[in-house]
């Protein structure tokens, strides 16, 4: 690949896929690669090798910044992977918002916003692929998984706790699966 950036876009992540980048990278041992969880690198202009950042993007409140602040600090032909869990792609009600934002502080996105904002920072966008099906089967599984010990859980977690996380999952689950 040439001067750019490659980007992952999607609504969900696996380790398989953060292995597959980092695989793609061969990455040399003397390589810097950034796990970001916040929007700034801190880093010098140009002194990065590659930016990973899994879900976390939805947490951070200007984007833009965020990406001009990676780009900035990527050495040239260096790349950027993240994925983003709160896409919003179709109709959505105030109380499934209000439910899927539930776990914490989230940045929803329009689809298209993503790829406006690469090219914005400077970046090229080489691949943005929807794992919107791989987000709505991991929600089910993990509600199914969590149903099936929901004893121990409620012990530990409080019932309200745990009926607010089923409830979040059970939106998750529906929204992924309705492509909203």
């Amino acid at each position: 690949m040439t001067t750019g950036t490659c980007l992952f876009d999607g609504t969900g992540t696996s380790a398989d896929e953060r292995r597959h980048f980092l695989e793609a990278l061969a990455l040399s041992p003397v390589s810097r690669l950034l796990e970001a969880v916040n929007g700034s690198t801190g880093c010098p202009d140009e002194s990065l090798d590659a930016v990973l950042c899994i879900d976390a993007i939805a947490q951070i409140p200007d984007r833009a910044a965020a990406l001009a602040d990676w780009a900035r600090s990527l050495k040239p032909g260096g790349r950027v992977l993240y994925t983003d869990p709160s896409i919003v792609a179709g109709l959505v009600t105030s109380d499934e918002l209000a439910m899927r934002s539930s776990m914490g502080f989230f940045v929803f996105s329009p689809q298209g916003e993503n790829e406006f904002l690469i090219e914005a920072a400077g970046l090229r966008l080489l691949r943005a692929d929807d794992a919107t099906d791989t987000i709505a089967l991991a929600a089910a599984h993990l509600r199914t998984d969590r149903a099936r010990d929901e004893g121990d859980l409620v012990a530990v977690e409080g019932r309200g706790r745990y009926d607010a996380r089923q409830r979040f999952l059970d939106v998750v689950h529906r929204l992924a699966s309705e492509r909203r």
